[in-house]
């Protein structure tokens, strides 16, 4: 049952939105691909309607809720360091918020395979705060850069409401995969 009502939730959250992860060159805190968050919703190009795709630290963005946050997704194939900024409906604002951890979860083999990302205190925070969550994890690095059909999930809570953002991917012919191999 439990199983059953996971799998809505994915559904439901794909539905929602979908994310598109790839890898960029490597460089410190590469950025994965644009998300399909971007594409036209008939509003003929008003800025206050559009949705982002790129995340202030050029990551690629997720989105939680009917756009009532974003999480933006990096990682650095030279560390296999993998992480997430809590941001804004906007996706331009850190959001900080007192979880521990938020959890990836990726589709291997059939199964979902969970990564707990760790909460990074930053300079000037609160100690029970965070809008940074990290994990050093050179599978789940690999995953993200180099899986041809990759399904997986965002999981956290924020004010008792859990949040799922959908992250996959499914061909490399989207943009930005230009200039570098895998």
């Amino acid at each position: 049952m439990r199983i059953a009502f996971l799998s809505l939730c994915v559904i439901a959250a794909g539905a929602l939105s979908v994310s598109l992860v790839g890898c960029g060159p490597d460089s410190t805190q590469t950025p994965t691909n644009k998300v399909a968050g971007g594409a036209d919703h008939g509003n003929d190009g008003d800025a206050e309607d559009e949705h982002p795709t790129e995340g202030p630290h050029g990551g690629h963005l997720i989105e939680l809720g009917s756009e009532e946050y974003h999480a933006e997704l990096l990682h650095d194939e030279n560390t296999h360091t993998v992480t997430v900024h809590l941001l804004d409906g906007a996706g331009k604002q850190p959001v900080a918020v007192p979880l521990p951890e938020v959890t990836v979860q990726l589709l291997q083999e059939g199964k979902f395979v969970k990564y707990a990302l760790k909460a990074v205190q930053q300079q000037g925070g609160t100690a029970d705060t965070a809008s940074q969550f990290d994990i050093v994890d050179e599978a789940l690095c690999d995953a993200l850069c180099h899986e041809d059909e990759l399904r997986g999930r965002l999981q956290l809570t924020i004010q008792g409401k859990p949040y799922i953002g959908a992250i996959e991917h499914s061909s490399h012919d989207e943009d930005g995969h230009e200039g570098h191999d895998h």
